[in-house]
């Protein structure tokens, strides 16, 4: 069976790996396919702090929450975990709203609690509420490589190439994954994903050991600042304009997010500025996963196509539950087409 994955960030290679894992390559011939791979995905730019919406979850959500963890679970226990980017850290959101309740997965993080009057007081000065935990940070610089590594040990094929319409696709593959993200708006016509851009700043801070951000219209510090402590670097950011497509590095973002960092957190003003990214976050209402057929429109042939895309700000979290139900579909399929194929 011929499957293809298109899409080589989080969410595609995560996918292509599960498949592999839970699947195994007997009777498996895949490729990832993708007009940009690691370190030039949405990916990349990512903050890779492990922390789901904070919004009411469904079962099915929630499964995809526990697979996720679990996993990462399972790779902070290996001896190469520092290499791939997995770890633990403690951090802070904090808010200028009162009317919040503990979300659905608060147990799955450790240490849950909310913050006490003296970090509202002085590291929060002004913000209301917010919450205290310890969770996964997944640097996807580290981890993307490693996964396309072992990906490669296994036999997968790997295309640098733009698709522009699944038809390209659908005489030559079994099965095509998408995992294209905010491209899922042109590739097939997905009115409900828009981009939500952002941009990172990686500076030389080793003292940073927290991740933290800072959310609502604050009356002194400007922006929606974050910082989070990385291995060997340590990211700030605090941009979110959705509906904006474009890539660029811009200036005055730079400038609001200097801003807003230093005024929320002072020891950052000497930092040094190591690297400027800019991505876009593929927001869409609800992730959509789900498997559909589709004919060839020349030939008849039918493709099945499996659609894991709009995980909005949060790839990193979900990504790798929802690659475990992405390789259950597979999985099903799989003796669907070697029965076929032996008619």
């Amino acid at each position: 069976m011929k499957v293809v994955v298109i899409g080589a960030g989080i969410v595609g290679l995560s996918s292509a790996l599960r498949i592999v894992e839970d699947c195994g390559m007997a009777g498996l011939d895949m490729t990832v396919m993708a007009d940009k791979f690691s370190p030039n995905t949405t990916s990349d730019v990512a903050a890779g702090i492990w922390c789901p919406p904070r919004r009411k979850m469904t079962e099915r959500e929630m499964q995809w929450l526990k697979w996720s963890h679990e996993y990462l679970t399972i790779l902070l226990k290996t001896p190469y975990a520092p290499e791939i980017g997995v770890f633990l850290q403690s951090g802070w959101i904090a808010w200028m709203h009162t009317d919040f309740q503990d979300p659905d997965w608060k147990d799955l993080v450790q240490g849950y609690r909310h913050p006490t009057k003296w970090e509202l007081t002085h590291l929060f000065p002004e913000y209301k509420g917010g919450f205290f935990c310890t969770t996964f940070m997944l640097e996807s610089r580290l981890f993307l490589p490693w996964i396309t590594n072992r990906l490669r040990n296994k036999g997968v094929k790997f295309v640098q190439r733009k698709v522009q319409s699944l038809d390209e696709l659908s005489l030559d593959y079994d099965v095509i994954i998408n995992c294209t993200g905010v491209g899922a708006h042109g590739l097939v016509g997905d009115t409900k994903v828009f981009p939500s851009r952002g941009q990172v700043m990686r500076v030389k801070a080793p003292w940073v050991k927290h991740w933290m951000l800072l959310e609502g219209k604050h009356p002194y510090i400007p922006g929606i600042p974050y910082v989070a402590g990385g291995s060997t670097a340590t990211l700030i950011g605090g941009i979110r304009q959705d509906g904006r497509w474009d890539l660029h590095n811009d200036p005055r973002d730079t400038k609001t997010i200097w801003n807003g960092v230093t005024a929320a957190f002072p020891a950052l003003k000497d930092a040094v500025v190591l690297e400027e990214k800019t991505g876009l976050r593929p927001m869409r209402e609800e992730i959509r996963l789900e498997r559909e057929e589709k004919k060839d429109p020349l030939s008849g042939r039918t493709v099945q196509v499996i659609h894991n895309y709009g995980h909005g700000a949060n790839g990193i979290t979900w990504s790798l539950g929802c690659a475990k139900e992405v390789a259950l579909m597979v999985k099903q399929l799989l003796p669907e087409k070697s029965v076929k194929s032996r008619l």
